[in-house]
């Protein structure tokens, strides 16, 4: 076989490549992280998969990088339409975003408060151009809508099961349901029913706090304009 023809570069003779975590990372992205493991990164990048290991600590640092990586390149919602629609839609995007996700940050165990925490700056910056809050008072606010989101979304994925989509109910999410009282049943059945509507009418609820706080006045959240 000529030395071109379909060897990968992780079994020419020779030395082995030399890899940067950086480039792992970006490996694990174009995988796609809902089908990641080190297998899949280390023949993306033509290498066996011990050689990670000689880089990283194994499957979840490379998930937790990576989803890293997602959350940073992925725009912000606008801002101009003033801080409170900018955070419903940042609900939104974050909750479409962590569900899609939900597997691999329960099953890998990537902390997703680690790993969110270039775009929580980000986030805390624009509260602060936009609304007049203060850093203080712009992390609570921040923090509280993305804990509901994240919540929301690992509730989400109980509710379905690991492979269910819209309109699934897991085993567990229907002996649950069955163990309820029957007066509270079909709430909590419309609520599994849509999931995502449940999510941001709980980030609202706290949203309708912060706008209570401005007209009141409260130190850092920057008066009722």
């Amino acid at each position: 076989m000529s030395p071109t023809t379909g060897a990968r570069a992780g079994n020419r003779p020779g030395p082995k490549p030399r890899l940067t975590r950086e480039e792992i990372v970006e490996a694990a992205v174009e995988v796609g992280v809902d089908r990641l493991t080190v297998a899949a990164v280390a023949d993306r990048l033509g290498v066996a998969p011990g050689t990670l290991y000689r880089y990283v600590d194994g499957l979840e640092e490379i998930a937790g990088a990576a989803l890293a990586l997602l959350l940073a390149r992925t725009p912000l919602p606008e801002a101009s339409a003033g801080w409170r629609a900018f955070l419903e839609a940042e609900a939104a995007l974050a909750f479409d975003l962590l569900l899609r996700y939900a597997a691999l940050v329960q099953d890998v165990g990537a902390d997703l408060g680690a790993v969110a925490g270039d775009r929580l700056d980000r986030i805390v910056g624009t509260l602060r151009d936009t609304g007049g809050f203060d850093t203080a008072a712009a992390v609570r606010i921040a923090d509280a809508v993305l804990d509901i989101v994240a919540d929301g979304a690992t509730q989400t994925r109980w509710v379905r099961g690991p492979d269910g989509g819209p309109g699934d109910l897991s085993e567990a999410a229907r002996a649950y349901l069955e163990s309820v009282a029957e007066g509270l049943r079909p709430r909590l059945e419309a609520i599994m029913a849509d999931p995502r509507e449940h999510v941001l009418d709980k980030v609202a609820l706290v949203l309708d706090g912060v706008e209570l706080r401005r007209a009141a006045g409260r130190p850092g959240y920057g008066g009722a304009g």
